[in-house]
């Protein structure tokens, strides 16, 4: 036979009679301790369990029970001390499982939460290559799981998986890292490209912006700066390829379709020119060269009310920006149109 519960037995002897004294409990004395001896019943081994739902359905009967303890003994010729006793086994029992509940909850919300940190992290980088923000933010998630996973205590049910979870999560903690500092390796030296094209080294510029997009090719900007500097020493047909590669990365990128529409332009391809120009300005209003461009477009397609249009935008905005050189260029097309 099983170990008998204490208080089931003491129940049992209620219910019974307690050394011949209370052979005479009513009907009601009966059923109410019949009623606290089934809300323990299920009760006996309860802070060796994890399950978060039985813990919690012990959380309620417990306190139904004792309540019910509490009544009994102030009924006529019910023995008070060992009920008494019991009523503090089952307070000091309910203390337990009110730890051990929020113990197993707090585990389980905890390791809820890593794995979906975790699942979005895996999702972010899949298909790469990824722009460096795009590794911070799944360098981020890896480590919030991790932090989640360490918070778990030992004794939660949910520690022995969080522990299995952690060394993979660590893992690729580290593998998404690695990636991350490539990619801020590759922004310092696009970064130093951006100099050397301001100096005119546009070869010196290209060789970095080279080593750069190896590093890490899916930094829209890396293409667009080595577009400029291909411009720059006339690889036309090679800039276009970069500033295409830059808005695949990134289609809401108005500086690569300006500066393709310039390539466009250059290469006498008016229709193409103009269409890179409208997106341009429909994702940047502020920039005046793509409406300086744009109404140069308009000039050599002969439409003198558009080219008007654009010519005055840009000098307009070239004012504000406080290039009045660029300023100066846009007013003297004005003036072609009025002599």
């Amino acid at each position: 036979m099983g170990k008998r519960n204490p208080i089931t037995f003491i129940l049992i002897i209620l219910a019974l009679g307690y050394g011949g004294s209370i052979v005479w409990l009513n009907n009601v004395q009966k059923k109410s301790i019949t009623i606290a001896q089934g809300k323990i019943a299920s009760l006996e081994n309860i802070n060796q369990d994890f399950n978060i739902n039985k813990l919690r359905l012990a959380r309620n009967q417990l306190p139904e029970a004792i309540a019910i303890l509490e009544q009994t003994i102030q009924l006529p010729g019910v023995p008070l001390q060992p009920v008494s006793r019991e009523i503090v086994k089952l307070n000091y029992q309910l203390t337990a499982i009110e730890r051990k509940l929020y113990l197993e909850e707090y585990g389980f919300i905890y390791l809820k939460l890593a794995k979906e940190s975790a699942m979005a992290a895996a999702l972010l980088v899949q298909n790469p290559p990824h722009p460096v923000n795009t590794w911070y933010q799944a360098q981020a998630k890896w480590q919030y799981a991790i932090n989640l996973l360490e918070k778990i205590p030992q004794e939660s049910g949910s520690y022995l998986e969080a522990r299995e979870k952690l060394k993979l999560y660590r893992e690729n903690y580290q593998i998404i890292t690695k990636r991350f500092n490539l990619a801020k390796q590759a922004i310092e030296i696009n970064n130093q490209a951006k100099k050397k094209i301001e100096k005119e080294n546009y070869w010196g510029a290209i060789k970095d912006l080279n080593k750069a997009i190896n590093l890490n090719p899916g930094q829209s900007e890396t293409y667009l700066s080595r577009g400029v500097a291909y411009s720059q020493v006339g690889m036309k047909r090679a800039a276009i390829a970069d500033f295409n590669k830059a808005i695949e990365m990134n289609p809401k990128n108005s500086q690569a379709y300006y500066y393709r529409g310039d390539e466009y332009l250059q290469l006498g391809e008016k229709q193409n020119a103009l269409q890179d120009l409208n997106k341009s300005i429909k994702i940047d209003a502020n920039n005046p060269k793509s409406y300086f461009n744009r109404g140069v477009v308009y000039y050599l397609m002969g439409n003198q009310s558009k080219a008007t249009e654009n010519f005055q935008q840009a000098a307009f905005l070239f004012g504000l920006d406080g290039d009045s050189e660029r300023q100066k260029m846009a007013v003297d097309m004005l003036k072609r149109f009025q002599e």
